[in-house]
């Protein structure tokens, strides 16, 4: 079910959450004094009092922020364990009041407060929490520290009496450490760039929250407010969900940054990206015809980028930050009003080259427009309707595909863009492997394996919006992003959306494209011309000829668009396919010319073999592969090209840009095995390489970087 949107003076209702309360009550000092040396001569005070304003600034730089991505292989709660006693407490609050510095170990010094409630009788919390950080003390509002183990990566609590069912009970976490860093889970991370500029940023999806701070490291838990206080050294500005309540210069040299988000959120949407930012701030003010439907709404959207680089501004009228309003405007078209109106939204650069849409604030290591679309769908389809299963990652993940796509049309000077991506996306999701709806969490390299939970899931949309059209497409949408706004859901919730949207049982479509069914189809087809008598008509023929081995479906069950051509017009039959193979016969203006099966790819399918007058014998011969390396390339680009006898006699290699400009092109008439095209006089960017043979085409997007 959604959980309500919290009331705005939701701080008030959580004694820990003022910024006047950042470091703590003046019982945990003590208490914590074993770990804060320092602190150790600081008077004891009865519990619940907070510090006085001149020892709290002495805290506030022990006890503030974090930096870092990570991704962990395991399923349930810790390590994949029963998330039984993690499910009996419901988390309403956190705070995060962490004090970060990359050039300290440990690095992260940290104080969390988790808060909510019991629903069953209970006399152990568990929380996720990294074995590589060590806890120094766990309490609940007295000056008597509660029992606590630390366990691999699980943190059990034992309350001083056990906790009734509904009742609110909050603790307090004092930890420290040096966060793992791993390179195919990912983690928390800081340093400096090739200028010397600091950095430091997180990245918790799926499993990385408990890297770095204690927490139900589980998508269905949604706390429904959550404070970040983050202390850094001076001339680092720190980001975080919601809006900035204060930030505070402190004579040690550190700045303290206290943010407050008051909308529900997934652990793994909680975030930190510091930096030596350039601060660019756009007002968005909904356009007219959107306020006729919604009503109206202002809000910023704020952009922090790393010194010289133009990030904002943009490079080519496809890229930079500065787009986001209008992609804003787009996707409230689509999709509703924007889910997080009353705080922000923001693009904060961090040091990959991909994106994380961390709530209300995306994590941004690109400026083009693609990746600009694609985090910001995510605020809609993937943080306010977030996956109660990683199982169902494909939610987020085949949603901004498609928001890519919508911002795509939605302007022409796209279209070059749209089509190149177009092309790679559909090429991947024919590359898909298992099913949509995973059937195994427990690796997180495969769970974001493109091809399946990216592109698939977006052609299974484009699929849905074939057969019902844009106007019920779009309804389809919005009614998803409102009707389950700041809820967690699942694959089936959203069956019911479309089923309830047209009226029709979808139960084989998903069973064959999201559930069960493996693959997609293949089509042989051919054409006869039956006219006679003046009576002009035509029969085509479709077989399906995916083997097992490719497709655990036989036969497909699909609308599938068919362009018979004559001499004088077009016309575009939509056959209902349903066995592996069938024919039909249609009526025409004038005697048949040709035909082509699903010209504009609505269908994910195979390769199709297209003959005329004649019925369909053999299968096409997949003819093409390229590969390309380095990649990302800073030096000559090399590519290697397999080819079929047929098609490796004359092979064409062009290199473009995104505007579409040709920069490089060569023939070769063999196999050019290991031949390069020299990008060293290049600028930094992206470019699309494509390689052509007779009958194929074959495309890469290429990066080329600079140090």
């Amino acid at each position: 079910m959604p959980v309500p949107i919290p009331s705005p003076n939701r701080k008030e209702r959580w004694p820990f959450a003022g910024p006047s309360l950042l470091p703590v009550h003046r019982a945990f000092v003590c208490l914590a004094g074993l770990f804060f040396g320092f602190l150790a001569g600081l008077p004891a005070a009865r519990a619940q009092e907070a510090l006085p304003r001149t020892e709290s600034e002495r805290l506030e730089h022990l006890v503030s922020a974090i930096p870092h991505p990570l991704r962990r292989s395991f399923g349930g709660g810790s390590h994949g364990a029963s998330r039984e006693l993690q499910d009996r407490f419901d988390v309403s609050f956190y705070h995060l009041n962490l004090n970060l510095d990359p050039d300290r170990t440990p690095e992260v010094l940290g104080h969390v407060r988790v808060q909510g409630r019991a629903l069953v009788r209970t006399d152990t919390m568990q929380l996720d929490l990294h074995a590589s950080m060590r806890v120094l003390g766990v309490f609940s509002g007295s000056t008597a520290p509660l029992s606590w183990a630390h366990q691999g990566n699980r943190l059990l609590i034992v309350p001083s009496t056990p906790l009734e069912s509904v009742q609110e009970h909050h603790v307090d976490i004092v930890y420290q450490g040096d966060p793992v860093w791993n390179s195919a889970l990912g983690g928390y991370t800081s340093g400096r760039r090739p200028g010397g500029d600091r950095y430091i940023w997180t990245l918790s999806e799926p499993y990385g929250s408990m890297t770095w701070w204690p927490t139900e490291d589980h998508p269905a838990d949604k706390a429904d407010s959550v404070q970040v206080t983050l202390t850094v050294p001076t001339g680092i500005t720190a980001v975080s969900q919601g809006t900035l309540e204060s930030e505070i210069a402190h004579e040690n040299g550190t700045t303290t940054f206290d943010w407050f988000h008051r909308y529900p959120i997934a652990t793994y949407l909680v975030s930190i990206a510091a930096g030596e930012y350039r601060h660019d701030v756009q007002t968005y003010e909904r356009p007219a015809d959107l306020e006729a439907r919604y009503g109206g709404a202002r809000f910023p959207i704020e952009s922090w980028a790393y010194p010289g680089v133009p990030a904002f501004e943009g490079i080519s009228e496809t890229s930079g930050w500065r787009l986001t309003p209008e992609v804003m405007a787009t996707f409230e078209r689509w999709f509703g009003p924007y889910p997080f109106a009353r705080e922000k939204y923001g693009n904060a650069h961090f040091t990959v080259r991909g994106g994380m849409e961390h709530q209300t604030v995306s994590s941004m290591g690109n400026i083009g427009i693609e990746l600009i679309a694609h985090e910001l769908a995510h605020q809609w389809m993937g943080d306010a309707v977030t996956p109660s299963s990683w199982r169902d990652l494909w939610l987020n993940e085949g949603f901004a595909t498609l928001g890519e796509m919508l911002a795509f049309e939605a302007d022409p000077k796209y279209r070059f863009i749209r089509g190149l991506l177009f092309n790679i996306y559909y090429n991947r999701a024919r590359d898909a492997r298992g099913t949509l709806v995973l059937a195994d969490t427990t690796d997180a390299s495969d769970m974001f394996v493109h091809a399946r939970v990216y592109a698939k899931g977006w052609m299974v949309l484009r699929m849905i919006r074939h057969q019902v059209g844009d106007q019920v497409f779009q309804q389809i949408l919005e009614t998803w992003a409102t009707q389950h706004r700041y809820g967690s859901v699942g694959t089936r919730d959203f069956q019911r959306v479309v089923e309830t949207a047209t009226g029709r049982d979808w139960s084989l479509f998903f069973d064959q494209w999201a559930y069960t069914g493996t693959g997609e189809p293949q089509f042989a087809a051919a054409w006869q011309d039956l006219s006679a008598g003046g009576q002009y008509r035509v029969r085509v023929q479709i077989n399906q000829i995916q083997e097992a081995d490719e497709s655990n479906t036989p036969a497909f069950a699909l609308p599938l668009p068919v362009v018979v051509r004559t001499d004088t017009d077009a016309r575009v039959f939509v056959l209902d396919v349903t066995q592996r193979q069938e024919s039909w016969d249609l009526d025409l203006d004038a005697p048949p010319v040709g035909m082509e099966v699903d010209p504009d790819r609505w269908i994910l399918k195979g390769e199709t073999l297209l003959l005329s007058e004649t019925r369909v014998e053999e299968r096409p011969d997949p003819a093409l592969r390229l590969e390309v390396a380095p990649h990302p390339a800073d030096g000559p680009l090399r590519f290697r090209v397999w080819a079929t006898p047929k098609d490796a006699s004359s092979v064409r290699v062009e290199l473009f840009d995104l505007q579409g400009r040709r920069l490089f092109e060569r023939t070769w008439a063999r196999d050019p095995a290991g031949e390069a095209v020299r990008v060293e006089d290049l600028p930094a960017g992206r470019y699309l390489l494509r390689v052509r043979t007779a009958r194929l085409v074959e495309e890469r997007l290429v990066v080329v970087t600079r140090g």
